[in-house]
């Protein structure tokens, strides 16, 4: 094998004994040949977009809510802001937020399958929407600044990334999953010295990355029987390139090259420091939250997490849910949405009286132990990324239907308001669009109980980036950035 790439003007030829593909392998279309069984699947790919701005906003009204997402504009994914995020009030309170002169806020904008993701169309749709805001909009018209922060990885200092244009959760569509499609990608690994750990292999979340490893790795043994000074290169330093050389390393590996095209390492992770409130408050531009079904993970990276510890980010009533038409909109709680969904889906309307309320709440119970008991048979596992192996045909339409069909179709129909903030407005796609498989991937049992401390969601204090950072340094990691990808001949 050679790869053959450029940095700093110097053209450099390496001969490694594996090439690991950790960025979207569609990038280096122009520069390797694929196999026909690689081409097919990776025609087979489509992806969001995410546009994501941290602001220093003024508010105009008292803070109640860290988070407001509206569900309608996240259903449209026409790149309209659908919500955000009051750093300010995650970090220092909502009471603190309120007597401040100004909030430090990130904005959030998603765009579809094949939509317009032109960052100038974007901006400009963020201008619009900042001086005329609906009414959900606790800050004042027009008055707003976009944060310019500096970015230190490791002793390197540059401006940071803001705001953030991004790829977003490339899956594959219904017709290629029935076909097996991400399956078929782990039985070709290894083929032609090559492996692939881009998010686009199973999901797009960090805890799905760092799944597939172990699934991996379980699934080709062979991969760790290489000498441990054999040459390995990995194209792309984002989260999965990471984790794939932190885990090899630790394997005894001695000889791993990160190859990353920009001037910084981490991939979506980006985590503005932002002066706020006599400290600093952390906006995460793009890796962002953690849920329980993290725990595993979290760990077993806890050597990485030193001085960083997870804090609640909004719950019960701090996450808010935008409700009605404009102008007449109102924010709802998280809980009371989810409630509302449910009675609505029995029939009862909304508001209804408190015994319908508790025959909704018993709905929703049932529910989720409907959707655990068939998650644990289709998948195999309580907690696993995916299957190991493909399930046998279309069980209960998980390749066939979209997530909202295959809820409503086995009695699940009361989780929807619930699982519209865990899976949907996180920007995975509508209900009404996405398979039922990604939905399965991605909302874990311990995700889908609508109650209680586990349906709430955590950040790092310190931001994901220290996760990074502190992970390039304790495993000195060999990476060299601004690198140009001249060929691959496998």
């Amino acid at each position: 094998m050679e790869v053959v790439y450029q940095t700093g003007g110097t053209r450099v030829v390496v001969n490694p004994a594996l090439l690991v593909v950790a960025c979207d392998p569609r990038a280096l279309e122009p520069v390797m040949e694929y196999t026909p069984q690689e081409r097919v699947l990776l025609s087979s790919l489509r992806n969001f977009t995410f546009y994501t701005t941290c602001l220093r906003v003024y508010p105009r009204r008292v803070q109640d809510r860290v988070v407001i997402l509206a569900p309608d504009i996240v259903e449209s994914q026409t790149g309209l802001v659908q919500g955000y995020r009051n750093e300010t009030a995650k970090e220092w309170g909502l009471s603190a937020a309120s007597r401040a002169e100004t909030n430090v806020v990130t904005t959030y904008q998603m765009v579809g399958v094949d939509g317009a993701s032109n960052p100038g169309v974007l901006a400009a749709q963020r201008k619009a929407f900042l001086d005329s805001p609906p009414s959900w909009w606790p800050f004042q018209p027009g008055r707003y600044e976009i944060v310019q922060v500096d970015e230190n990885q490791n002793g390197a200092i540059h401006p940071a990334v803001n705001p953030l244009l991004t790829p977003y959760f490339n899956q594959f569509t219904f017709g290629a999953l029935e076909g097996g499609a991400p399956w078929r990608w782990l039985d070709m690994q290894g083929a032609n010295d090559t492996v692939y750990v881009h998010a686009s292999t199973c999901f797009e979340s960090v805890l799905h990355c760092w799944s597939y490893l172990n699934i991996l790795l379980d699934a080709k043994p062979a991969l760790l029987s290489a000498a441990r000074d054999s040459a390995i290169v990995v194209i792309g330093a984002g989260v999965s390139g990471l984790l794939f050389a932190q885990r090899f390393i630790d394997l005894g590996f001695t000889n791993i090259t990160l190859l990353e095209k920009t001037d910084r390492f981490a991939g979506k992770t980006h985590s503005l420091q932002v002066p706020d409130q006599g400290g600093t408050s952390i906006a995460e531009l793009g890796t962002c939250y953690l849920s329980p079904a993290y725990d595993d993970m979290v760990d077993a990276l806890s050597e990485f997490t030193v001085g960083n510890e997870r804090v609640a980010v909004a719950h019960g009533s701090g996450r808010g849910i935008v409700v009605g038409t404009p102008p007449n909109e109102t924010v709802m709680s998280f809980s009371d949405y989810g409630l509302m969904a449910a009675c609505q889906y029995l029939g009862f309307g909304w508001p209804c009286s408190r015994a319908k309320q508790d025959l909704a709440y018993l709905e929703l119970v049932a529910a989720a132990g409907i959707y655990v008991g068939l998650r644990f048979e289709i998948f195999g596992s309580v907690d696993g990324a995916m299957p190991v192996s493909r399930p046998v045909g279309d069980p209960y339409g998980v390749f066939s239907k979209t997530f909202a069909q295959y809820l409503d179709d086995n009695r699940m129909g009361a989780l929807k308001g619930y699982l519209m903030y865990a899976y949907q407005v996180q920007g995975y796609g509508d209900l009404d669009k996405i398979p039922a498989y990604y939905g399965l991937v991605w909302v874990m049992p311990d995700m889908a109980w609508p109650f209680g401390e586990t349906s709430g969601v955590t950040a790092w204090q310190k931001g994901w980036e220290d996760v990074w950072d502190q992970m390039v340094t304790k495993r000195k990691m060999n990476i060299t950035l601004n690198t140009d990808i001249i060929s691959i001949r496998r």
